[in-house]
């Protein structure tokens, strides 16, 4: 059997820490990072290659479908925000993957599983931030929460020991990661997620500001009562779309430095900036047209692409430790599905 991926250990730590606008190293990121990397070959090897089986994400591995859309840059009249995708009023098309957050799939009635909500931006010529993305696409990646489940790394990796190990580890990650855990409660059962608010939960630096960007439906519609099966979610999506638009405002917040940076913390991802406080500015939307699921895109083909907080332009960077890690960990599990897959790679960024 070919061995697994592994990076090189610089790789890892390339990095760059922006102190100015927030970022630290935490303590032990380093290997923690590389121990990451150990426990999604296990992963790997005890869910998908010792069976013979194709790998799959190593998270967010179920998809609820892929849907063709439009993504409109409008005029948000904020100086500090023409930068990257949003310098000026443009449309492009657009490719939307909705997930379930866990690591092999699971039943959509998982509790603690978020909803995952990928937009890859097509068309977007910018220079980019790394010089190994020559995909000309932006990346968003969000969840059906306001803050992640985990703080930083540290917390992060209790969550990864606890996907394959017992109790123990579960408990250990019950007991580090409870206020996440409340979010993805609170957000349960999970509704129909295209009538469903999204948040990117990690910060990126846009010119010279920090910023969290979230999306809303455009006309929210009412939650409805159904009946939870293994699939209930994948049904609602092929329901909805196959019937209606599904349209999303995309709104920018930025994290204000008036003395109360510490509420809007860049390494503490478990925290939610506070939206009263810093209003989110309407920067765009995201139009999906009705559409038979599988007609207007290739499922097969497109659950091939990668998704990265990396793929991004030189002025919209990731901040923070785990998004650092997210470089790491996103790259080597794309490694192991187009590897062992055959699978063709729309690029060197990885996926969600």
């Amino acid at each position: 059997m070919v061995g697994l991926y592994r990076f090189p250990a610089d790789y890892m730590i390339d990095s760059q820490i922006d102190e100015l606008i927030g970022e630290y190293k935490i303590p032990g990121e380093d290997e923690i990072i590389r121990d990451y990397v150990r426990l999604f070959e296990a992963h790997f090897q005890r869910h998908y290659l010792s069976k013979g089986l194709r790998p799959r994400r190593a998270i967010h591995a179920k998809s609820h479908g892929y849907l063709s859309a439009v993504f409109e840059v409008i005029d948000h009249c904020q100086p500090d925000f023409r930068h990257s995708i949003f310098k000026e009023p443009a449309t492009y098309k657009a490719v939307v993957r909705i997930s379930n957050g866990d690591g092999p799939p699971g039943p959509d009635t998982d509790r603690i599983a978020s909803v995952g909500f990928a937009i890859k931006v097509v068309g977007v010529m910018a220079k980019k931030y790394l010089a190994a993305q020559t995909e000309n696409s932006q990346d968003f990646l969000f969840l059906n929460q306001p803050a992640y489940i985990a703080a930083d790394v540290r917390d992060y990796k209790s969550l990864m020991e606890a996907i394959d190990g017992g109790p123990f580890y579960q408990l250990l990650a019950l007991m580090r990661n409870f206020r996440g855990i409340l979010y993805r409660l609170k957000a349960s059962p999970k509704d129909d997620p295209l009538n469903t608010n999204f948040w990117g939960v990690a910060p990126f630096k846009l010119g010279d500001v920090a910023v969290k960007y979230l999306i809303r439906p455009s006309v929210p519609e009412g939650k409805q009562v159904h009946r939870l099966t293994n699939d209930y979610l994948t049904e609602l999506v092929k329901s909805h779309i196959e019937d209606r638009d599904a349209n999303f405002d995309f709104f920018l917040q930025k994290r204000l430095l008036d003395g109360g940076e510490a509420e809007m913390p860049i390494e503490d991802y478990s925290v939610a900036w506070n939206e009263t406080r810093s209003a989110p500015v309407r920067a765009g939307r995201l139009l999906i047209p009705a559409q038979r699921v599988g007609e207007s895109l290739d499922q097969q083909a497109v659950e091939n692409l990668s998704f990265s907080p990396w793929n991004t332009t030189y002025d919209l960077r990731p901040l923070g430790s785990l998004n650092r890690a997210r470089r790491v960990i996103y790259e080597f599990s794309s490694r192991q599905r187009h590897e062992f897959g055959n699978l063709a790679s729309s690029g060197p960024g990885a996926p969600v």
